[in-house]
């Protein structure tokens, strides 16, 4: 399992910080779970969960437009 953290952003919606994950569909239950254990530690950030597969996750990361990837694979060399 790969995952990454660079940053996370702000809501408009308030200024909650919301952090986006996204990835391995093999992961996206853990990834909830993860995420809603989080918010009763800190009820101040949302994290916003979804699939899609480890090359997307991988792709959004490395596209800037998440701030965790899941990945249920390791990441291929043309990815680093």
């Amino acid at each position: 399992m790969l995952l990454l953290t660079i940053s996370c952003g702000s809501d408009s919606r308030g200024g909650r910080a919301v952090i986006q994950n996204k990835g391995s569909d093999t992961l996206v239950n853990v990834a909830q779970a993860w995420a809603e254990n989080y918010r009763v530690v800190n009820p101040t950030v949302a994290v916003a969960v979804t699939g899609g597969g480890s090359g997307t996750g991988i792709s959004a990361m490395i596209n800037g437009t998440v701030d965790i990837a899941n990945a249920s694979r390791a990441m291929r060399e043309s990815e680093l």
